[in-house]
């Protein structure tokens, strides 16, 4: 431990000894003055001139006791030792302080607890996601959720400041994310405060832990479809690193049943910590994940995120400095038919963020800016239409947010100042000013309200083809001439509670869209169809989401609406994520010295389009005969039909031997017909009808083995 001479000033930051990550909400006592650490593990306090006894104590670890002697202002970086204690009792311990100093106690993740989730691949971030309160979930092949009502690619992820706008492998079936890799998560589901930007829907806010500081260690998961390595250790005494390499082995494995799958995924993701003081840490992040789809010529795909972020944290007194600059480039190339059908994507995103703190028992004032530079293109070739888009926009913001505590009342208040710029051929420029406000008023010590509003803007845009129900990918383009940003304001009214019980919130919510930007269904002009292929629509959605937690349950259900329209259209229609009803129930108890436990699921079947009729156009010849003749179907309007309701039901079982932990589990055991997909085959006449469900009941196995 080092002790830096500054004023008279206590600041004191506390970490995990073996991964040197925040431990937070731990207790510390401080002669005959206590209080509580925050979310990142820093506290401060001023003293007079003295002799004090130092006390850190937090469940799941040993408590720290020392005596100081202060004659000015100090920091002090505290490392406590692990102990054996229960995750359930931690999590119960930090709920309670999350209550009194977040808006949501349902927004930072524990990791751990969701390892157990069942799954035939590796546990996932996504998967984790789709069973929070506010998500609708698309599919069983896909990772792509709804929240509260927004289009998915309304969802920002971000990863040690690097952005990731394509974060899924496998027909968005399994995600980019490695769970053992990662040390928290945040997913926030709405009303996030002026620090995050250019997203409306959600914020997914990853970390990659520091490698343990004391030892190495190996880790290896075997599953049906893929394999795990992790590498971990100390590198020198002041430095350490983790490695995590993945792979899956679909296509070996589909050859066991005589099916030719020519694809395959493979992750690498790691980080290098260096410590120059016990104040100041350098963190390098790195990531590099790549698909490969290849039929003979039929499909030819590769797509892919590669990244890397270097980022600077250090605290002097009150005041925290976290600062990083990324570099993140989303690829991807698509061929169907020997390049008649050729999409070619590129979004690279070069950021730096610097981001000021001060901290005090009752304010808490944060300032920061951020730029960043986006180069990438567009270029396709559809059966001879061709569409090629580049651009370097760049987006400078600065932000600032202040927190106050009174004793029943929290009040969070910011503000965000964004300008847009898109040079060239395509020029664009835009200004927006973005308010938030959150408070929380505290009925008592277990009960409190809370609301937000802000208004939130969106400078990137996804789309995809809108039948392509198990695609992995958007195209990615910025906000060009003929489009304005995707604008929305979040209007958010809620309680929250840590009784006894359990820990629970039930929120209601509002996003009226003043703009937002959708795929054209009819592109009119085929000779401008880089114009016409996307449009400014209105949309608005609203509902409510209820949450609930105990140590042996976790409920979650959505009640969500979602409606649209585009600039041209006169009526309001579903969109395709208006679900209105997801309930998930997971089920979980120790049995035999592992864990026994079930996963219920049940959605509202989604809004879709069907063809209603069909009849042949053609010229007749005198003779009878017909000229050119092909079929002209006829369509439902958009959205109007529904599929049946979702429902699946999953077990597993897992327990941990000596340094080898066992899993096995189905998934959709009562085997329930899910609908996916259903298309007609003409080749009949009339046209029969067949339809493709989605998860059979499919049981699996994993090994996790730690050396």
């Amino acid at each position: 431990m080092t002790l830096i001479l500054l004023s008279q000033t206590l600041s004191i930051i506390v970490v995990d000894e073996n991964t040197r990550e925040p431990v937070p909400y731990c207790a510390i006592e401080i002669g005959n003055f206590g209080g509580y650490c925050d979310e990142k593990g820093f506290f401060q306090i001023k003293l007079e001139k003295g002799k004090y006894r130092i006390k850190v104590s937090s469940l799941g670890y040993e408590d720290y006791i020392e005596e100081i002697e202060l004659k000015g202002n100090v920091q002090i970086k505290i490392y406590l030792k692990p102990t054996g204690i229960k995750l359930s009792e931690i999590v119960v311990s930090a709920k309670k302080e999350a209550f009194k100093r977040d808006f949501s106690i349902n927004t930072i993740q524990e990791i751990e607890k969701y390892r157990t989730l069942p799954s035939p691949f590796e546990k996932d971030l996504m998967r984790v996601i789709q069973v929070q309160s506010g998500v609708v979930f698309v599919n069983d092949f896909s990772g792509r959720f709804s929240v509260r009502g927004s289009a998915p690619f309304e969802n920002l992820t971000i990863l040690d400041g690097m952005f990731l706008y394509n974060p899924y492998h496998l027909g968005s079936f399994v995600s980019i994310f490695d769970l053992d890799v990662l040390s928290s998560f945040q997913f926030l589901k709405g009303g996030y405060s002026a620090k995050y930007g250019n997203a409306t829907g959600s914020i997914i806010h990853a970390k990659i832990r520091e490698g343990d500081y004391k030892n190495y260690k190996n880790l290896s998961v075997i599953s049906p479809l893929t394999t795990k390595f992790l590498l971990e250790g100390p590198i020198s005494k002041y430095s350490s690193y983790i490695l995590s390499f993945r792979r899956t082995y679909i296509q070996e494995f589909a050859r066991l049943f005589n099916f030719d799958l020519p694809y395959y995924f493979f992750d690498i993701t790691g980080k290098v910590s260096y410590n120059f003081s016990d104040i100041t840490n350098l963190g390098i992040s790195f990531i590099n994940s790549e698909d490969n789809l290849n039929f003979s010529n039929i499909v030819s795909s590769n797509w892919g995120n590669r990244g890397i972020s270097l980022n600077y944290k250090t605290f002097w007194r009150n005041y925290l400095l976290n600062s990083y600059i990324s570099y993140t480039k989303n690829f991807i190339d698509f061929q169907l038919f020997t390049g008649a059908f050729a999409v070619k994507n590129e979004f690279g995103v070069l950021a730096n963020r610097l981001d000021f703190e001060y901290i005090t028992s009752s304010w808490n004032i944060n300032l920061g800016f951020d730029l960043a530079f986006i180069n990438g293109y567009y270029r396709s070739n559809i059966f001879g239409i061709k569409i090629n888009r580049e651009g370097t926009p760049s987006i400078i913001s600065t932000f600032f947010d202040i927190k106050r505590e009174f004793n029943k009342l929290s009040l969070n208040f910011g503000t965000r100042l964004n300008y847009y710029r898109l040079s060239g051929y395509y020029f664009k420029e835009d200004i927006s000013f973005e308010p938030r406000f959150q408070v929380k008023y505290f009925l008592s010590n277990v009960l409190a309200l809370k609301s937000a509003l802000g208004i939130y803007n969106q400078y990137a845009v996804g789309f995809s083809t809108n039948n392509l129900q198990i695609s992995s990918f958007y195209f990615w383009v910025p906000i060009f001439e003929n489009l304005s940003p995707i604008k929305t304001p979040h209007i958010i009214f809620g309680v929250e509670g840590i009784p006894k019980i359990g820990n629970f919130e039930i929120t209601l919510f509002l996003k009226p869209y003043f703009n937002t930007v959708e795929l054209n269904p009819n592109i009119a002009d085929i000779n401008n169809v880089d114009k016409e292929l996307l449009k400014n629509a209105k949309a608005i959605s609203y509902g409510m989401d209820i949450w609930f937690e105990n140590r042996n349950l976790e409920f979650s259900y959505t009640l969500s609406f979602a409606y649209s329209k585009l600039e041209t259209d006169s009526l309001w229609y579903r969109t395709s994520y208006d679900k209105r009803h997801v309930l998930n129930i997971v089920l979980k108890r120790g049995l035999f010295n592992g864990e026994i436990g079930t996963k219920l699921t049940y959605a509202s079947g989604s809004p879709y389009t069907d063809i209603l009729a069909r009849y042949i156009v053609a010229s007749v010849y005198p003779d009878g005969g017909l000229e050119f003749p092909f079929w002209y179907e006829v369509y439902s309007p958009r959205n109007s039909l529904t599929l049946p309701p979702y429902r699946r039901i999953d077990v597993y079982y897992e327990k941990k031997y000596k340094n080898v932990e066992f899993g096995l589990g189905v998934i959709n055991i009562m085997n329930f017909k899910n609908l996916f997909v259903s298309f007609y085959d003409y080749s009949k006449n009339p046209p029969i009808k067949t339809e493709i469900n989605q998860l059979p009941i499919l049981p699996y196995f994993t090994i996790r083995s730690v050396f």
